[in-house]
């Protein structure tokens, strides 16, 4: 607007200009909305932006409104306003909701089943990126940190370390998916996240105004589990993961025995793994109790249905043949469904049901 630019006076910010014209500038409020206020329209060629106004709720097209919980006061809990949006059905041709293509078999499982960590099973798919894989040896990459072995993980499809000022969501691998643009994830996380096939629904489209915002808050909020502070009706909540002290005695043992023969890093005593692939293979025991405590709840995606092993990789996988897939010539699982060793984990497992 000419008045506004003609108004400006020397010394002053443009945020000073803006409200000293205009003091409810200064009104905080919970909705997206901009407005091109400098755009001189009586000059030849000068067309102001469009404005942009994005609401949870009450947007000009009521398909742009969020159908599920809305955050109060600015809070965003991934239980709560997150995960409703993977589980929503949406009516898209060939999938209804999110988990319909992004189920425990597919590449991404966005279930709201409890995982080991006490976190839904969802949130550690978005925030843990799968193993890095050495192209010359097809193992893990591992590296010592502080005397003890660690896996080298690929980017994870949320970044919530971003350090600088361009934010989480730009330089995460979902924000780009999820506008179909490149922004500024890095190559590393494209190459572990690749575009979706051609034959699946434009997932730039699957999302209502609302709901990528909501997301996009979230992630630029740093990806948290729980996003409580000090603010009425906003109780703090916590997490509680399987027992490290039962996982110490009753499950170590039975992994020790059984997995890391070949799930450790250099694949069956230090030879080269030629039967089983790493890609997509989350479970690398190092030989750190602690770091093996922390892998094998990754493999627990319902601590609320252990009986069922469909439902957990750590029961379903070893208990199945052949084990691991493709595998020819084995007779016996590598741990029988009602075994000692079977029931320790299973026992271990089912001391996890909480609701998130």
């Amino acid at each position: 607007m000419p008045a506004m630019a003609a108004a400006h006076q020397s010394g002053e910010t443009m945020a000073s200009t803006r409200t000293r014209l205009d003091a409810t500038a200064l009104n905080l409020g919970t909705d997206l909305v901009h407005a091109d206020h400098w755009a001189d329209t009586s000059k030849a060629g000068v067309i102001a932006r469009p404005s942009i106004i994005v609401r949870y709720t009450g947007n000009a097209n009521a398909a742009d409104d969020l159908a599920t919980a809305v955050p109060t006061n600015g809070i965003i809990n991934y239980p709560d306003h997150i995960q409703p949006l993977w589980t929503r059905s949406r009516g898209v041709a060939g999938a209804n909701t999110c988990t319909t293509c992004h189920s425990d078999t597919a590449r991404l499982d966005l279930h709201a089943t409890v995982a080991g960590t006490g976190r839904l099973v969802s949130y550690e798919e978005l925030l843990v990126g799968d193993p890095l894989i050495d192209q010359a040896t097809g193992q893990p990459v591992t590296r010592l940190e502080d005397g003890v072995p660690v896996v080298v993980r690929n980017a994870a499809l949320v970044e919530n370390m971003a350090s600088n000022a361009v934010g989480m969501t730009r330089s995460s691998r979902l924000g780009e998916i999820m506008f179909g643009e490149l922004l500024k994830a890095s190559a590393g996380s494209r190459t572990a996240h690749p575009n979706p096939p051609a034959s699946a629904p434009d997932h730039s489209t699957l999302l209502n105004a609302a709901e990528k915002r909501l997301i996009t808050e979230w992630m630029d909020l740093g990806g948290q589990y729980f996003n409580n502070v000090s603010a009425s009706n906003s109780p703090v909540r916590t997490t509680t993961a399987l027992s490290r002290s039962a996982f110490d005695a009753s499950v170590l043992p039975v992994l020790r025995a059984n997995c890391v023969i070949c799930h450790q890093p250099t694949g069956t005593s230090g030879a080269m793994q030629t039967s089983q692939s790493y890609l997509r293979n989350r479970y690398i025991l190092t030989g750190d109790a602690e770091g093996d405590y922390n892998v094998t709840l990754t493999m627990v995606s319902n601590a609320c249905n252990a009986a069922t092993v469909a439902t957990n990789a750590l029961l379903q996988r070893p208990s199945t043949v052949p084990h691991p897939a493709g595998s020819t010539g084995q007779a016996t699982p590598v741990l029988a469904t009602g075994s000692a060793g079977y029931n320790a984990i299973a026992t271990w497992i089912s001391t996890g049901c909480s609701t998130p």
